[in-house]
């Protein structure tokens, strides 16, 4: 799936540069922010909804694909990946306090959690709370991909209609939306990193 995206975007870029560079643009979005982010960001651009939607929506997928299957060797000990050891632990937590909700609702619980375009909810982290509470492999695969679709095409049409109510007054206000709120979940995801590096910088100040 990464082949077939990085092809596409590879020889789409000498068909319509522009085109490729907002639909690279909204793949990078997602994989940093999220999907509330990568949408505005396409809709901003003045992408259609079949491109919004659609690289959205297989971009999730990919990571799905990736990080699924990484989450469960990783707890069964056949693999390790340092670097996403602690967003599995996070991932753990989360299903130790969402547990009563997910057993009591199943799969419709499942649904709605991936529904939720949130920090810590989604396909990814949906899908691996689904194996951890005992769901077999292809019930959660089929239910966060049907609540991946929904969520993204929903709230793919909400925000259209916002980002063009915007635009009609100013294009100026949409990207400047968009940059103080990418700004700020970057910030939000990344905090743990910024402190550290700032008390790094201090400590060696004090030195």
């Amino acid at each position: 799936m990464i082949f077939i995206l990085g092809v596409f975007i590879i020889v789409l870029y000498f068909i319509n540069p522009l085109l490729a560079s907002k639909i690279t643009g909204m793949v990078f979005s997602n994989l940093l922010v999220g999907r509330v982010p990568s949408l505005s960001f396409g809709y901003a651009a003045e992408l259609n909804h079949f491109w919004v939607i659609s690289t959205n929506i297989y971009t999730e997928f990919i990571m799905v694909t990736i990080l699924y299957p990484l989450f469960i060797l990783s707890i069964k000990g056949i693999v390790k990946v340092q670097s996403l050891e602690k967003f599995f632990s996070q991932v753990e937590r989360k299903k130790v306090i969402h547990k009563e909700k997910f057993d009591k609702y199943g799969r419709f619980g499942l649904f709605i959690f991936v529904f939720i375009p949130f920090w810590m909810t989604g396909p990814i982290v949906g899908s691996m709370i689904g194996y951890l509470i005992g769901m077999k492999h292809y019930t959660i695969i089929f239910t966060v991909f049907i609540a991946t679709i929904v969520s993204i095409t929903l709230w793919g049409i909400f925000l259209q209609e916002i980002i063009h109510l915007l635009i009609s007054f100013d294009s100026q206000i949409v990207w400047l939306l968009l940059f103080v709120c990418v700004s700020a979940l970057l910030i939000f995801r990344f905090k743990k990193v910024i402190l550290g590096k700032i008390q790094e910088i201090f400590n060696k100040g004090k030195k």
